[in-house]
């Protein structure tokens, strides 16, 4: 691909969105439903595209354009808004990498127990052993993570996405080829809610539990962060039109939306309700890739890929998270343009460690794999990728852009919506009802 060209910022954009989220979704479409959840995609894709669109147009009304979201947030919110950003920046690529070592760590367990026992799920991780896990692989992560060039890591992400397509492609040919075609397998037989129907394992159309959509649709949130690289993109593309880049941003949305889609409609209709169910041990399962038995050797392979590749994308990841912390250290009192001590190496190294710590406390508490993507999309992403950009378009099209009023209240209605959204989780989370397996209260907090 051509760097500068259309067709490498579509791939960038993508990249940032493409993540081992991709298989917890196929876990969203059994809580709230077939429609529900093609729904819930589309709906979390239209919206992205749009704050993307917002973003640049905002940014292209300035004489000279504007080349960075901070810059833009500063320039229409003001020095408050530059903290507000730095803040959830550092919050979302925090809570990211949380979710993504949350994945790698117990993949990881129940991996190395196949390889010795010859079975997996039937040998619990209890904290102890997770702890274990955690201080090996960011052990691996911390080396590559104290330093202060990226450009050391240029390959990491694109392999990483590489194993992710790779996966999702191979999980998708086993669903179409093996289980549907030759076992003849399908739970493609959807229930109405509260229906009785002769197919008991079939998934329903769409859910009537409000809880179910408040505690799983940040998690769909979590899978669209074009955004984060936006400018960047924005920044190296030749042709820097608001239709090229209308053209770029949607073409990338439709990409991800699409390929979210395919995994997870073809998962749910391949195993229905067992989706999340590990078949040695009938118990609930993490993510969409235990329904595959480790004896269907290139799932495993990929398995032990992902471990490898999302341990070593921790370090890209911290790099937003360091320069984040550097910036909200800019708004303690008494930091001046003059002081350095908080850019320095040993900054690094002592925010890196704190921010594991961090990580290995969140991740002790919530024992939902699903929850913890939610509580990254609900209280991060959505707030970088869909509420600081509606405020942005807001004071922008107050001024500049004269936008009529029913489209500065659509914006107002977009940054009330992540309100809204952040606090459903929060209270379905610790609210939850009996029995209602998306919720983490039931099984929150260490287990020695």
């Amino acid at each position: 691909m051509k760097p500068g060209g259309p067709a490498a910022a579509v791939y960038t954009l993508c990249a940032m969105s493409l993540g081992v989220g991709v298989f917890v979704l196929p876990i969203v479409f059994k809580d709230l439903g077939t429609i529900s959840g093609a729904l819930g995609i589309t709906f979390f894709a239209v919206w992205g595209y749009w704050m993307q669109v917002v973003l640049i147009e905002v940014a292209e009304s300035y004489a000279p354009r504007i080349f960075s979201y901070e810059d833009l947030v500063e320039r229409t919110l003001g020095k408050f808004g530059k903290l507000i950003l730095a803040l959830f920046m550092a919050v979302t690529t925090l809570l990211g990498n949380a979710a993504h070592m949350k994945t790698v760590v117990t993949l990881l367990h129940d991996l190395l127990e196949w390889y010795i026992t010859g079975t997996y799920g039937k040998v619990e991780m209890d904290t102890t052993k997770e702890l274990i896990l955690y201080i090996g692989l960011l052990s691996v992560a911390f080396v590559f993570s104290t330093g202060n060039r990226i450009g050391a890591l240029r390959y990491v992400s694109t392999i990483s996405v590489t194993v992710v397509l790779l996966t999702c492609a191979w999980c998708t040919g086993e669903c179409i080829f093996w289980y549907m075609l030759h076992l003849k397998k399908s739970e493609f037989r959807p229930l109405l809610p509260g229906s009785n129907h002769s197919n008991p394992n079939g998934t329903i159309l769409y859910s009537t539990d409000w809880e179910s959509y408040a505690a799983d649709l940040p998690a769909i949130a979590f899978a669209f962060s074009g955004t984060f690289c936006l400018f960047p993109v924005y920044r190296e593309i030749h042709d820097k039109s608001l239709p090229n880049m209308k053209k770029v941003i949607g073409r990338s949305t439709f990409i991800c939306a699409a390929g979210y889609m395919i995994v997870s409609l073809f998962g749910i209709w391949t195993f229905g309700k067992d989706i999340d169910v590990n078949p040695t041990t009938g118990k609930p399962a993490s993510n969409y890739l235990y329904v595959f038995p480790p004896d269907h050797y290139v799932v495993t392979l990929l398995c032990f890929g992902i471990v490898i590749v999302i341990t070593l994308l921790y370090a890209v990841i911290n790099f937003p998270f360091l320069a984040s912390m550097e910036k909200l250290m800019d708004f303690l009192p008494g930091v001046t343009q003059d002081t350095v001590w908080h850019h320095g190496q040993w900054f690094r190294i002592i925010a890196t460690f704190l921010g594991m710590v961090v990580i290995v406390f969140i991740n002790i508490q919530f024992k939902n794999l699903l929850s913890l993507f939610g509580f990254c999309g609900g209280w991060g992403i959505s707030f970088v990728v869909y509420f600081i950009p509606s405020l942005v378009a807001l004071s922008a099209s107050r001024r500049q852009l004269k936008k009529p009023f029913w489209y500065q209240m659509l914006l107002v209605l977009s940054a009330l919506a992540v309100l809204v959204m952040a606090g459903g989780f929060t209270y379905s989370t610790f609210h939850p009802k009996n029995g209602n397996r998306t919720n983490l209260t039931d099984d929150f907090g260490p287990n020695f």
